[in-house]
């Protein structure tokens, strides 16, 4: 009987299993034949086809929403929600990326409405229409840096959620907070700050005067930090007097080892990940992109600021350190 009850259970556990996966289908309209889309999912790049009508047709869990995306060879893409009972993507060329379509999705419904506003009111209304919706809150925070709005607006659209969910929009909070504070730029005085690694040990920056300090900010999604790592790692070798610190943007602690392990990348510098006030430093450094570098002097004055990796480093360090 103790087997019978397991193997039914087993059935079950199957049979609920089965009815989270959802037929996705992604077709294009209006392309040429060789339109080379891809299509991602889930944050994946997904087996797709880079020609024709049909660029996907694959079985995926949707047990909740998941956000998806398709990019044009330019690199320009178009995002789409799909959930069950709502899983064909219709990408058409002529309006791009506000074209594409998702029939009978409630989350790509909201997310188009907000992300695709074509004015800030418009952006205000359609966001109070859905202030407690996850896939809202997410796009305010994500945004909040990219449109325009005065103090008062996003300190009214911020009250305006409930208490239990402002905790979400830290990136607002800290829009707020540092309205107004003029960013760190070249030749003004560095922006100290606290943060700890993966074991809690803090990092102050200000204990690093006297010597010169490199900060890498940086995301663990972030390919052109990977791909910069090794010949950071040999540039920065050749100063004695250099300090190096990478903070990331994210909380991916896990991830972040889980990529170094696996491109044999050791940092022999702090890297940082939590600090009291992480979002305010992040908006007053004004980093819109990683990896995004702020070479520090002696006495705390930043000399240069850039993005990118690759021979930059190497210029700068041999051009101001002394």
């Amino acid at each position: 009987m103790k087997y019978a009850l397991t193997i039914l259970l087993a059935i079950i556990a199957l049979g609920l299993q089965a009815q989270t996966m959802s037929k996705v289908v992604v077709r294009q309209e209006g392309y040429k034949e060789n339109h080379g889309l891809r299509v991602v999912i889930g944050n994946k790049t997904i087996d797709s086809n880079s020609t024709g009508e049909l660029l996907l047709e694959k079985e995926i869990d949707l047990t909740e929403p998941v956000f998806g995306m398709v990019v044009q060879k330019n690199s320009k893409y178009s995002g789409f929600w799909i959930e069950a009972g709502a899983s064909e993507v219709i990408v058409k060329k002529k309006g791009f990326p506000q074209s594409l379509k998702v029939d009978g999705s409630i989350s790509h419904g909201i997310y188009h409405s907000i992300n695709h506003s074509p004015d800030n009111d418009t952006f205000i209304r359609n966001f109070l229409i859905n202030k407690e919706h996850p896939i809202a809150l997410d796009l305010l925070n994500s945004m909040v840096k990219f449109n325009y709005f005065g103090k008062e607006e996003l300190e009214e659209l911020y009250m305006a959620v409930s208490v239990e969910n402002r905790s979400v929009l830290k990136e607002v909070k800290a829009y707020i907070n540092t309205f107004g504070i003029a960013k760190i730029i070249a030749g003004r005085e560095v922006l100290d700050f606290v943060a700890a690694d993966e074991n809690g040990t803090s990092f102050d920056t200000k204990d690093y005067r006297g010597k010169y300090l490199l900060l890498d900010f940086a995301a663990t999604g972030c390919g052109p930090c990977w791909v910069g790592y090794p010949g950071m790692i040999k540039e920065v070798a050749k100063y004695d007097n250099l300090q190096v610190v990478t903070y990331n943007q994210d909380d991916e602690i896990a991830t972040w080892n889980e990529i170094a392990n696996k491109q044999n990348i050791e940092l022999d510098w702090p890297v940082l990940w939590h600090g009291e006030n992480k979002e305010e430093v992040f908006q007053l450094y004004d980093v819109n992109g990683w990896p995004l570098h702020f070479l520090i002097s002696p006495e705390g004055k930043v000399l240069v600021s850039w993005y990118g990796s690759g021979n930059r480093l190497a210029n700068f360090l041999e051009k101001f350190i002394k």
